[in-house]
């Protein structure tokens, strides 16, 4: 028997291993081996088994890591359609596909079984003691060596002259590490009678599911209108006939309060949590019980898209338009448009859900490829909040009378009036840290990370400038390094001097802040989030985190500090994210009772994505920002791949990325394709210098993506610089 296993290296080649006779019946596509590659062992994954070879003198695999697959035929060709489509090599994909990674092994105990006997020999009473303990074989299930030890202390002696005497065996047999405890977030909720709105989706959803066919359908319902009550019963309908279920949310901050809905319909024992929060030990056995059927609904952020879920014939996509599903380091996938994709190679529903779609997907429904579903009523036909917009440029002479550069007259008094009614308040600042720049007056340089091109942010918590890129930090400054004045100013506001600003203003008021930055610790999320729901924040400041599905009644004010942030950003979706980032924050208000009031502070109110956000309309966004993309072919009227070159020295990179650009206009002469790619660039990435590599962006653009991905995979092949790096980002979403 022979194998070919998938190492994750750099390259597209797979490697052929012989099988020794005695681990031949544990071979399967799908598990990890351990092989000699390169003088030394490593862990790579079978994907393919033959008997014969055209390989001489091959090497053996040494060790099977696995007892059962990761995954079987389908998900293999799912990995497969990803690694050719975003041009990685299958082998690294898969490395960042599995969740064990390459040390990760399933969790062994040792069993303890009493064997049936016709008479007992002489025993003490120790001895006694413990084989009473200990159940007879074919009345229960072995006892583990662990329970015995919890209760009685070390038997281990004691079993040795057992199973000497032949009255017990000792066994090992597989286990499962527990997931972390989950704390209630917020009560669990009846199940609603769906409203109108609601049962229209649900007819044609349920429609697909019994027809067992591929369809995606785009959920595009206000904030408030219910999109997770269809989720839930598409959820229910896939279940009575057998079906397993994906369910992906963009962070894991959304998970808390939806796994208390989750846990309400379907129990906890049937849920598989996969994301970064839970230890890769666990996610590892979570996988395990997905593939094995043990469990049958798969919940997490992105990377669940991949879980071996068995007779798949749902995925449900939350907040489809948000950033966060396109992860930009190593394989650069679209969770979103790679659930369409999986949806299709299995037979399954695609349900992608948002109050503000991704530009790209609304496109799609108006080609035919995508069903659209609208539900334009909030539940029990609550109004949408009444957004204001505050210009900052006339807070000028307001901040000469004393009342502070962060805070808008008319905010203050919304927040005087939201806590006299003992009611709550989410501000929204997208930026982090205390002062967001250290400048010095006299030369006007600011302080800037060694590593990277960007100013540090300084951290009161600590008292220290920080960079949000890379690991370096230093204590604050009191003279210029460059010039050496001691003029030295900070400028700029983020979160942390927000939340200070809020407790000074407010002091009876209690105050939470919900960053990246308070959110490290295992469990915070659930934490906050728990004490949002009981009522116990009045005030809760925070980036684009509090935006993002978040549900809790009392919430009647919502605050954007700053609605500028990314605005100004160089990227063809600012003005895109910018509407999605304001809706979708004004619509954690009034989703009680009480309406909702949303306080927009901004520079630029008469621009048309903060004036469609005010007036809460969505479509006639769409239609000013489409037309703009047609005319200058971004998406969706074009498909792009980014190439990012970096390099230590920066006129070697520099002379790199000019020749890789030469290269791909002249590939494109020869081939004389009308209407065919073209090629921008090189330029200096927005962010010039990032972790010590200078870089640079060329950008392949086209209407068709295969002739796009068949240029940039040429030059690829073709372009070997030494100290080079290339990074390929097939439909790039973050362009910094």
């Amino acid at each position: 028997m022979f194998v070919k296993v998938a190492f994750p290296i750099s390259a597209e080649q797979v490697f052929d291993y012989a099988v020794p006779a005695s681990q031949v019946a544990a071979v399967a596509v799908g598990k990890r081996v351990r092989a000699p590659f390169g003088g030394k062992p490593q862990t790579g994954c079978i994907i393919a088994i033959s008997a014969t070879t055209d390989v001489e003198n091959l090497k053996e695999i040494t060790e099977i890591i696995d007892t059962r697959p990761l995954f079987g035929a389908r998900e293999l060709a799912f990995y497969r359609w990803i690694a050719d489509y975003y041009l990685y090599p299958l082998g690294k994909a898969l490395h960042e596909i599995l969740p064990g990674g390459k040390n990760i092994r399933s969790k062994k105990e040792k069993t303890v079984l009493r064997i049936q006997t016709a008479a007992v020999p002489a025993l003490t009473p120790r001895q006694r003691l413990v084989l009473e303990a200990i159940p007879e074989e074919g009345a229960s299930d072995e006892v583990s060596l662990a329970t015995l030890r919890r209760n009685l202390g070390d038997v281990r002696p004691v079993l040795a002259a057992l199973v000497k005497k032949g009255l017990v065996e000792i066994s090992e047999r597989e286990t499962f590490r527990p997931p972390p405890r989950r704390r209630q977030v917020g009560p669990k909720a009846d199940r609603p009678v769906p409203n109108a709105g609601q049962k229209a989706a649900l007819r044609e959803i349920v429609t697909s599911l019994r027809r067992g066919h591929f369809q995606t359908f785009l959920l595009h319902g206000v904030t408030g209108s219910g999109k997770t009550e269809v989720y839930l019963r598409a959820m229910e309908e896939t279940r009575r006939y057998g079906g397993g279920v994906i369910y992906l949310v963009p962070e894991i901050s959304l998970t808390p309060q939806l796994l208390t809905r989750l846990e309400g319909r379907f129990g906890g024992d049937n849920i598989a949590v996969l994301h970064s929060g839970v230890s890769r030990a666990v996610r590892y056995d979570q996988w395990r019980l997905l593939e094995s059927g043990t469990l049958s609904i798969a919940v997490g952020a992105r990377s669940a898209l991949f879980a071996p879920v068995r007779n798949l014939k749902l995925i449900v996509v939350d907040e489809e338009h948000d950033a966060s599903y396109k992860q930009d380091e190593r394989l650069p996938y679209h969770a979103r448009d790679m659930a369409i994709v999986r949806g299709r190679l299995e037979g399954a529903t695609v349900l992608l859900g948002s109050a503000t779609p991704a530009l790209q997907t609304y496109f799609n429904t108006t080609r035919g490829k995508v069903s659209l579903l609208v539900m334009p009523q909030r539940i029990a036909d609550r109004p949408l909040p009444a957004v204001e917009l505050v210009d900052m440029t006339m807070e000028k002479a307001i901040r000469e009378e004393g009342a502070g550069a962060i805070l808008s007259r008319r905010l203050l008094a919304a927040i005087d009036v939201t806590l006299q009614r003992r009611q709550q308040a989410l501000l929204l600042l997208n930026r982090r840290g205390y002062h967001t720049f250290l400048v010095c007056r006299d030369c006007g340089r600011p302080l800037r990370c060694r590593n990277c091109e960007v100013s540090l942010i300084h951290h009161a918590g600590d008292n220290r400038w920080k960079c949000h890129y890379c690991d370096y930090s230093v204590t604050g400054q009191s003279v210029c390094s460059h010039c050496k004045s001691p003029r030295i100013g900070t400028y700029g506001v983020g979160t942390e001097r927000l939340e200070d600003e809020i407790r000074a203003r407010f002091p009876a008021a209690r105050v939470r802040r919900m960053d990246s930055d308070t959110m490290e610790r295992q469990g915070a999320h659930e934490e906050l989030l728990r004490a949002l729901g009981a009522e116990e924040i009045d005030i809760l400041v925070g980036t684009q985190m509090i935006a993002k599905g978040h549900d809790f009644p009392n919430v009647t004010l919502v605050g954007v500090v700053l609605a500028d942030t990314a605005l100004n950003l160089p990227d063809f979706r600012a003005a895109e994210r910018t509407f999605q980032l304001l809706t979708q924050v004004s619509g954690r208000g009034g989703r009680g009772d009480h309406p909702g009031q949303v306080i927009i502070q901004t520079f630029n109110p008469g621009h048309y994505a903060l004036q469609r956000a005010k007036d809460h309309d969505y479509e006639g966004f769409y239609r000013e920002e489409a037309k703009l993309r047609r005319s200058l072919s971004y998406p969706p009227y074009a498909r792009l791949i980014q190439l990012t070159l970096s390099c230590p020295h920066q006129t070697k990179g520099d002379q790199a990325a000019a020749a890789l650009a030469a290269l791909a206009r002249k590939l494109l002469t020869a081939a004389e394709e009308r209407g065919g790619p073209t090629v921008a660039g090189p330029t200096e990435a927005p962010i010039s210098r990032l972790r010590g590599r200078y870089r640079w962006q060329i950008l392949l653009k086209g209407d068709d993506s295969r002739t796009v991905r068949k240029l940039a995979r040429e030059l690829l092949a073709r372009f070997h610089v030494p100290g080079v790096r290339i990074k390929v980002d097939v439909d790039p979403v973050y362009f910094m």
